[in-house]
């Protein structure tokens, strides 16, 4: 399953465009638009494989801890090439390269409630920047609930 949808970040700022050329502070926030792809693919698939090759494929991130389930993928791009990427799927597999700003969260889930989440931004640099992993979490369900603080 694949969704696309388009945040307005500045909604107001857009609806009245005829009082910006009237204020200042208006022209100085110009409504921002980013384009998020979502996708869903279960264990299994070539996609899922493809995505787990990815992972395992950039520099110093975070290792996957459990199988693969249902995996979600969440790609932001920022507003400099969103119009040009609106109509297109989600990349499986995940890009080698990128645009400054843009965003990839990586999302496996485990029925039980086991969850891995990796979040990736693209960070310019020599050679043309790479993939750096920003964000990495694991949930794991209590299995006694008297025992909160061990899994």
């Amino acid at each position: 399953m694949i969704a696309i949808r388009v945040f307005p970040v500045l909604l107001y700022s857009a609806l009245g465009l005829g009082l910006t050329a009237l204020s200042p502070s208006a022209v100085a926030t110009s409504p921002r638009i980013v384009i998020e792809h979502v996708s869903h693919h279960r264990a299994g698939t070539a996609e899922a494989a493809a995505i787990a090759r990815w992972l395992d494929s950039v520099p110093d991130a975070d290792r996957r801890t459990m199988e693969l389930g249902t995996i979600t993928v969440q790609q932001r791009r920022p507003p400099s090439d969103a119009w040009a990427s609106a109509a297109v799927a989600p990349p499986v597999p995940l890009p080698a390269s990128g645009a400054a700003g843009e965003k990839i969260t990586i999302t496996n889930e485990l029925p039980g409630g086991f969850v891995e989440t990796w979040t990736f931004q693209w960070v310019a640099g020599e050679g043309g920047g790479g993939w750096k992993q920003t964000d990495y979490e694991t949930h794991a369900p209590i299995v006694q609930p008297d025992r909160p603080n061990e899994l």
